[in-house]
């Protein structure tokens, strides 16, 4: 069977004059692979089926090049995310879809799945959605769209038949990632990867990898307090022959993607042990860490790996507002953090929560002059999402201030989740990126980088910081 899987862009409609169509997407920005689609693509062609990926991050919506591949597929699969305008957009393309072949099998996977499967299914007109991880799914729903089996055995959907929805339970979380086949990562070969706001921030041919799923931390605006996201760890050795066949393949800039890359601290050590020992020259990237992870120790091992940059989920410069997040962390293992990642000379980058429900401006204030006091080269400032299945959006869920068919609604005062308004919290958003970016040290730092490491891109990124908040 042919396989066509989809990965919708979170950029808006623009009109590309080579596509002589009206609707089409704008890559926001080829940042990574879709990581989730190529574990499964490998599935799928480990079961000899035929697999196409489309990534619309990478590329424009062309309507006419859409039509040619959705015609020579047998099925097709998309994921979705619940963000608005990542929705939005993966319901215009099943639209195009359903307009190009009304017939043709739609399966959906993806987080927005996991808490509105039914919904996604209506708003789709798709057929099949598959609730958790896809990697031991995809074989048996193939094999029902083949007549081999039927849908009712397979473990995770949720499906249209007829004129009703059923809905089968649960498959557990898989617990022996060693057992799952390496991402197919040519399926992606036609894309350049490692942009963001239109700039090249990772050097040469860029991929990512996860060594762990989950996160063994509950923060309350997390969804991966989901049950559904339960932490398991690859075995180091699992993790270092992939990153032995990236190397083989020529890839120099990897990107560990996961969501709490230092949670295994052990496996993390061998990982970078190894980079050494085999002396790859490799330009690495940790997505996503914790500031309590931070040791001297490991952190030396880190450099000496190639570690270029690391992202820190910091949130607040408030004591009560973290522990309200359950972070379990405090402002002063933030402050010494990134401090380490300096002395490391790893770019460190932050991203920072404004609104929780009791949050007053003197909060806002001091969460503004903490991140401004630290030697971060990028920081993000949001209002905070309550998103479907994280603490927060259940408990304001049982306080009837969310309604359950919600899949993502911002801190507002005028729903009663916020003391100020949205404007006023955005209002405050802007201002952070203005004090962080408008200090005069920041840029002496990040001058000093581009000089020293001879590498601008930094600098770069700020300036389209700047331009895109003001």
């Amino acid at each position: 069977m042919k396989l066509l899987f989809i990965f919708p862009s979170t950029g808006k409609f623009y009109l590309d004059p080579g596509a002589h169509d009206t609707h089409v997407h704008n890559p926001s920005s080829a940042y990574l692979p879709p990581l989730g689609l190529l574990y499964i693509g490998r599935m799928a062609e480990q079961q000899g089926h035929s697999v196409e990926i489309i990534d619309y991050t990478a590329e424009a919506f062309n309507e006419a090049a859409l039509q040619r591949a959705i015609h020579s597929s047998d099925a097709v699969g998309m994921t979705i995310f619940s963000e608005p305008a990542e929705l939005e957009n993966s319901i215009e393309i099943a639209k195009k879809i359903r307009q190009y072949a009304p017939d043709i099998p739609l399966i959906l996977g993806g987080p927005h799945c996991n808490f509105f499967p039914e919904q996604a299914l209506r708003d789709h007109h798709a057929d099949i959605c598959v609730r958790g991880e896809g990697e031991y799914i995809i074989g048996p729903v193939v094999e029902a769209l083949e007549g081999k089996r039927d849908l009712s055995t397979i473990p995770g959907l949720v499906y249209q038949q007829k004129d009703k929805i059923c809905t089968n339970e649960l498959q557990p979380p898989i617990m022996d990632l060693d057992q799952i086949p390496f991402p197919a990562r040519h399926l992606v070969e036609k894309y350049e990867y490692g942009y963001t706001f239109g700039t090249k921030i990772m050097k040469g041919k860029v991929t990512s990898l996860i060594s762990s799923r989950g996160c063994p931390n509950r923060c309350t605006f997390c969804q991966l307090s989901s049950s559904l996201a339960k932490f398991r760890s690859r075995s180091a050795a699992n993790t270092i022959q992939e990153i032995d066949e990236l190397v083989s393949n020529g890839h120099n800039s990897i990107a560990f993607a996961d969501d709490n890359f230092l949670a295994n601290k052990k496996a993390a050590e061998q990982i970078m042990d190894h980079i050494i020992k085999q002396r790859y020259d490799l330009r690495i990237w940790i997505l996503d860490t914790r500031v309590d992870s931070a040791e001297r120790h490991l952190y030396e091992k880190m450099r000496d790996a190639g570690v270029e940059l690391i992202s820190f989920g910091i949130e607040s410069g408030n004591q009560d507002v973290l522990d309200f997040y359950n972070k379990k962390i405090t402002v002063e293992q933030a402050r010494k953090a990134v401090k380490l990642s300096k002395e490391m000379g790893f770019v460190a980058d932050a991203n920072f929560i404004l609104g929780a429900p009791f949050e007053t401006k003197k909060h806002f204030e001091n969460t503004i002059r903490f991140a401004r006091s630290l030697p971060l080269d990028h920081a993000l400032f949001n209002r905070l999402e309550y998103l479907a299945g994280t603490p927060l959006w259940k408990e304001a869920v049982k306080q009837g201030k969310i309604d359950p068919s919600e899949s993502v609604v911002m801190s507002d005062k005028q729903r009663g989740l916020a003391l100020y308004d949205a404007k006023e919290i955005e209002k405050y958003c802007t201002k952070a990126y203005y004090s962080f970016y408008f200090n005069p040290w920041y840029w002496l730092r990040e001058i000093r980088y581009a000089l020293s490491h001879r590498n601008i891109t930094f600098i770069q990124l700020g300036l389209r910081m700047l331009l895109k908040k003001y």
